[in-house]
């Protein structure tokens, strides 16, 4: 994570750092001037008293000033990679996103981003902390540094031993983000099926024991064993340092004077020696104050271990991402010549594969040849599977065709112009989402123009307009799909694609979906195609297309037979 951080904005980084070692030296020194105070006369307290004022009031600013910058690091990180990695999700081609998926998404999004930013909160804890560590340290090597050695072999001894219990830790919250991944899955089947579940009891049992039941309690179970050991491992280097006190105080003394009786009886002279075995009671006292004013930076730092773990694992989360959403669609739109207006839409062998749901193998679409002249209507129909979304996705250029040729006014389609192509198009899909604004459309006037809009579709009783945003969304599904047209309306794209546009409207507002809106717009020179199974509507059409096995047939009586009717 701090490279990661360094790669962002080394400059806050390092002057965080140099504030944060800053303070433990102070907290250092302040150990040291409680020390000698403990050990001077009354005439000394007074210049104690300032130096001790003083080292007090630099500790807290540099702290101070190390939290802030690395608060203010922290968010400007959070928000860069949130806007990073939105950008990137919408620059990756469509097709990827599905492989992704959207419960991994946005689990990054949300859970992964907001686990990363709760570390970097920590991080001027564990700065602070780890620099008074240093100084502390420092001040017992000052103090006698046999001493030292003996504190450092704990510390080592605790590492190892901490490093071992964390292995086990860190694998049970690797399991439990994995789970969690699980879990969104889950709610996310919980949110959009709610009225199947409602519906059916047992299958509303069956999710909540089977499915959901099961992954949160696999979370909890992961999560406890991982932080259990991390309770362990913090409590293990604490047991270490009072283990260190306790020989200080009554072991090492003892040692001592029995080394010096022993050294006697043998009638060695051991006076060059026993300063390296010196223990003087400011030594005691320095390293037992010293130790415990330690205690208290360790177990933060070691109660942030923890989230600085989940962090890192949220970390490779986020970074794995970027890596499969990494794969760029397009150029930008400027770097590609504009369409002619208007123009021929052709396809030339399209081919595309997929799976479909009910086989194992792939299901190949075309190769397909299709030519839409300007102001042309089009309607297009299919059994289920038989690949009429895709070819709208491909139509569109959501998906790329793997082998034929998109050509737009004579220019062929590719990766350098899809992104320009795209903007030709308006589409309502069937799983069509509505945003509560109109996004991207500039001027005021247009609200005016939405108005009519309103009223022609027969929802201004219901949702009014005002600055662009829609007064409410609480509408059925036929009502959100009529504003999803409006706003299709008012991008005013050469083509136009309604993906079974009808199918949610009661049977007045179909035919005038049919008989009026749909030649209103082919009035307009609009060149519209239309995902369909009204065949009552089929003699509206210039053309009717069925797509079946991956192949078109033309529907050549549906106009003619109305007519005789």
């Amino acid at each position: 994570m701090m490279l990661f951080l360094l790669r962002h904005s080394s400059w806050l980084l390092v002057l965080s750092i140099i504030a944060g070692v800053f303070s433990g030296i102070v907290g250092a020194g302040l150990i040291a001037v409680i020390n000698m105070a403990l050990n001077n006369g009354q005439e000394a307290l007074t210049q104690l008293g300032w130096l001790f004022a003083g080292l007090c009031m630099l500790l807290v600013l540099a702290r101070m000033i190390s939290a802030f910058l690395l608060m203010r690091l922290g968010q400007k990180v959070i928000f860069d990679l949130r806007m990073k990695l939105s950008k990137q999700i919408l620059r990756a081609s469509f097709k990827r996103l599905q492989a992704i998926g959207p419960a991994r998404i946005l689990a990054c999004l949300t859970q992964d981003v907001a686990t990363l930013a709760e570390a970097f909160r920590w991080l001027p804890i564990l700065c602070v902390n780890a620099a008074i560590v240093a100084g502390c340290l420092l001040y017992l090597g000052w103090l006698s540094g046999v001493l030292l050695v003996l504190v450092l072999l704990a510390i080592v001894m605790g590492v190892c031993g901490f490093r071992l219990i964390e292995n086990r830790a860190l694998h049970g919250l690797k399991m439990a983000r994995e789970s969690d991944d699980r879990l969104y899955t889950h709610f996310r089947s919980l949110t959009q099926g709610m009225k199947e579940l409602k519906l059916h009891e047992l299958r509303r049992n069956a999710f909540i024991s089977e499915y959901l039941e099961v992954a949160a309690l696999d979370y909890r179970l992961h999560y406890l064993k991982g932080s259990g050991f991390y309770i362990l491992a913090g409590n293990w280097g604490n047991c270490l340092f009072y283990l260190i006190i306790g020989a200080v105080l009554f072991l090492l003394p003892n040692a001592q004077e029995a080394t010096a009786r022993l050294a006697a009886i043998a009638g060695l002279n051991l006076a060059g020696r026993a300063i390296w075995f010196e223990m003087t009671p400011e030594i005691i006292r320095g390293y037992c104050l010293t130790i415990l004013y330690m205690m208290t930076p360790l177990t933060a730092l070691m109660d942030g271990l923890p989230v600085f773990a989940n962090g890192a694992i949220a970390l490779k989360k986020i970074e794995a991402l970027r890596c499969d959403a990494s794969e760029p669609e397009s150029a930008k739109s400027n770097d590609a010549l504009p369409f002619a207006h208007p123009a021929v839409l052709q396809l030339s062998s399209v081919t595309h594969r997929y799976h479909r749901e009910d086989e194992d193998r792939a299901f190949t679409l075309g190769p397909l040849d299709l030519t839409l002249q300007p102001g042309e209507l089009v309607f297009l129909t299919g059994g289920n599977g038989s690949g009429k979304t895709t070819l709208a996705l491909l139509l569109v250029g959501l998906y790329a065709p793997e082998q034929g040729d998109i050509r737009l006014g004579g220019q062929r389609i590719t990766d350098a112009n899809r992104e320009t192509y795209r903007q030709q198009f308006s589409a309502v899909f069937s799983d069509f989402y509505l945003f509560d604004s109109l996004l991207g459309f500039a001027g005021k006037e247009l609200d005016a123009e939405a108005r009519i809009y309103l009223a022609r579709l027969q929802l201004d009783h219901k949702v009014r307009i005002e600055n662009g945003e829609f007064s409410t969304l609480d509408l059925s599904q036929g009502q959100r799909k009529r504003l999803a047209l409006l706003v299709a309306y008012l991008e005013d794209r050469p083509f136009y694609l309604f993906d079974e546009w009808a199918a949610d409207q009661d049977p007045v507002f179909k035919k005038i979906f049919y008989t009026e809106l749909l030649p209103m717009l082919k009035t307009k020179g609009k060149t519209i195609v239309v995902i369909s199974h009204d065949d009552h509507y089929f003699h509206v059409a210039d053309r009717c297309l069925k797509i079946e096995d991956g192949t078109f047939s033309e529907i050549v009586a549906a106009k003619n037979k109305h007519e005789s009717v």
